[in-house]
């Protein structure tokens, strides 16, 4: 099975597309869907604060700039 950890905060337009996405794909792959809201937390603020969403697949980080639906279609297994 498939993993993806999407870090996102409430409001993010990228966020939300990006789950989009992931749902789209989730009609073709079996994947296990985390989300984690950094809001509150000081090390994940630190570390994506102006970078998200970020996502893990299957232990792959990707940032925004990166994401896409043939990106991670490529990731998954």
């Amino acid at each position: 099975m498939n993993e993806i950890t999407i870090y996102r905060k409430p409001a993010c337009g990228l966020c939300d597309e990006v789950e989009t996405l992931i749902e789209i794909i989730q009609q073709d792959y079996e994947i296990k869907v985390n989300k984690i809201d950094i809001t509150g937390n000081i090390n994940l603020e630190q570390k994506y604060l102006l970078e998200i969403p970020v996502l893990l697949i299957n232990g792959e980080e990707l940032e925004y700039r990166q994401i896409d639906l043939l990106t991670i279609r490529e990731r998954l297994h």
